[in-house]
């Protein structure tokens, strides 16, 4: 048997020489493999990310594309909002109260600005704005900041002169503008920076006003800044309606003019004029003392701006003795014929006394002459024959405790303690219009409901409101109230009150050829500590005309008349004076057809 040859490593066996050569070329071996691997692990990486990046092409391209451009239209392109013009307000014959004119508005570029504490130190006292204020605007990493909006030209004149460049820029807006100044600025209001309605018929009626709002498409430049000269417009604005208010501007001055002459004549602190037609409910004029001007409204005091027609309450005073006569009558507890006999003071509940004004006396009178008299004394025996409880529900009917429901914003309910809190005299002032609490307007609407067969009518200054094409969109409807009172009754009580202009204290209210009803009425005013102030007093009268066929309502009052004035000689001589002007330009006709060749010429306020 053979047996096999063993193998013998590998250069055991050779030369020295031999076995060296083996060995390097070994290694020459191994580096090739080694640099085969690595080539092989970058190709297989470069093709991974190039397949990789062939994925994200495909991705960006094909899939995310339509994503990724909008995202891009975003960043390039920006959409803005363009303001819808404001409709206007206008008088009840188509005379503009509000407006709107172009004004310029300034903006800075924080972003482009070099030195910002020299810019605020220089542009701050021409803009109106504390540094502090104007530095927090102006961060470096803004883009745009308003500086001025809507501003005066003599403030974008004064910008432009400092020659800033490109650091500040300007746009052309439109600006809420009143032509007539203070004229009835109570009533209209006014908007804000934003051309936003704050205050009176501007709230009230916002939504009418402020039309539809459109778009517009702008371009971005590479800082992500707003190019306005790239403004592409995408959707129209569509302009707001104007609204037509019942307020007759010519009447409205009349109001205005013969209370500033009252109020500087007697010194009082401030007063109101009403006029509404007692048969639509419609108001003629509002007016207020004192007034501010809506084109300057931040120069104007807070407690100016409210409407005291009707955000402020006042006591009536003896105004309040025709919602007594009514209440009487129609609850039976005194007759027309019924006479009342008086020492000219009257001891009432807890010890109290109630006299006469200025100690007269009247021994015998009936309810007419209570009211044509004006007998406080009177008026707390009627008062005390009628009850807390009756004589309450009477004034909740004829709507005190509860807004008249006129379209403007800020009326208050007046106030009208519940009988129970009627302590001590209580009933008895409150006969005679002291101890509660009441609004001009809702006194005046009280009254227009003795002369609208007795019953109440909601007041209102909206008329009606045209789109842009003139098309009607709104009319006002007359919205009667509830019946207050019998239409007998309040025939009977507008009788009384046309005894008291015609022979009572209400003399100076008379207008010659017309028939006149009407109150007159001074309440002491009420001191902050409690109790009465011995010299301040609201004089105030309440008029119908004519009295047969009202065709105007007028409230009067002055509050804080200084001295020895009352309603019949400081707030009557003012309704006169209103009536007989706003009955010649109404072109009312005469009560007496004998008295239309007496009539004063008519002036044109």
């Amino acid at each position: 048997m053979t047996l096999p040859r063993r193998r013998r490593p590998p250069g055991r066996g050779q030369p020295p020489g031999r076995r060296s050569f083996l060995r390097a070329a070994e290694a020459e071996l191994d580096h090739l493999r080694m640099i085969r691997l690595r080539t092989a692990v970058l190709f297989a990486v470069l093709w991974t990310a190039l397949a990789g990046v062939g994925v994200r092409l495909v991705m960006l391209h094909i899939v995310q594309a339509p994503e990724l451009e909008r995202v891009a239209e975003r960043q390039q392109l920006g959409t803005v909002q363009i303001e819808a013009n404001r409709g206007r307000l206008l008088d009840r014959l188509g005379r503009p109260l509000a407006v709107n004119v172009e004004a310029e508005s300034a903006f800075a570029t924080p972003s482009k600005i070099a030195d910002h504490e020299a810019f605020i130190r220089a542009v701050a006292p021409v803009v109106g704005q504390r540094p502090a204020e104007l530095a927090r605007k102006l961060a470096p990493d803004r883009h745009f900041a308003w500086l001025a909006r809507r501003a005066a030209p003599e403030v974008t004149a004064a910008l432009r002169a400092m020659r800033l460049g490109d650091q500040i820029g300007f746009l052309t807006e439109t600006k809420r503008s009143y032509p007539n100044g203070t004229l009835a600025s109570h009533v209209i209001g006014f908007a804000g920076v934003d051309n936003q309605g704050l205050e009176g018929a501007e709230l009230a009626f916002e939504e009418m006003l402020r039309g539809r709002p459109g778009s517009a498409r702008i371009e971005r430049d590479a800082m992500g800044r707003p190019r306005f000269d790239t403004r592409a417009v995408v959707r129209e604005p569509a302009p707001g309606a104007d609204v037509m208010l019942t307020i007759d501007q010519v009447i409205q001055h009349i109001a205005e003019r013969e209370l500033d002459r009252a109020a500087t004549s007697t010194g009082a602190a401030s007063g109101t004029v009403l006029i509404m037609d007692p048969r639509s409910g419609e108001l003629l004029a509002m007016a207020t003392h004192p007034r501010y001007d809506p084109n300057a409204v931040g120069r104007a005091q807070d407690s100016v701006l409210a409407n005291r027609t009707i955000s402020a309450v006042y006591e009536p005073g003896s105004t309040f003795k025709i919602i007594l006569a009514a209440a009487a009558m129609e609850a039976g507890a005194v007759t027309t014929r019924e006479v009342f006999t008086s020492t000219g003071e009257l001891r009432v509940a807890g010890g109290y006394v109630i006299r006469e004004a200025r100690g007269r006396k009247f021994p015998r009178q009936t309810l007419g002459d209570i009211i044509r008299q004006s007998s406080n004394v009177g008026a707390a025996m009627v008062a005390g024959r009628l009850g807390k409880e009756r004589y309450h529900e009477a004034i909740r009917r004829f709507g005190f405790g509860t807004p008249t429901g006129v379209d403007l914003p800020g009326e208050l309910a007046g106030l009208v303690p519940p009988p129970a809190q009627w302590l001590g005299p209580g009933l008895e002032t409150i006969g005679f219009g002291q101890g509660i609490s009441v609004t001009p307007l809702q006194m005046l609407v009280a009254a227009s409901a003795l002369g609208n067969e007795g019953r109440l009518i909601r007041p209102h200054v909206l008329r009606a409101a045209r789109d842009p094409e003139g098309r009607l969109v709104r009319v006002v409807v007359p919205e009667p109230g509830r019946q207050a009172t019998s239409p007998e009754v309040a025939r009977a009580v507008v009788a009384m009150m046309e005894e008291a202009v015609n022979k009572g204290t209400g003399t100076l209210a008379r207008v010659e050829g017309y028939r006149i009803a009407g109150k007159t009425g001074t309440a002491q005013k009420p001191a902050p500590g409690g109790g009465y102030m011995p010299d301040a007093f609201v004089a105030s009268f309440v008029g119908l005309v004519p009295a047969d066929n009202p065709r105007l309502a007028v409230l009067v009052i002055l509050d804080g008349v200084k001295g020895e004035q009352y309603g019949g000689t400081a707030a009557a001589p003012v309704f006169q004076a209103v009536a007989t002007q706003v009955l010649w330009h109404l072109r009312l006709p005469p009560s007496e057809p004998a008295a239309l060749g007496r009539l004063p010429p008519r002036t044109v306020p």
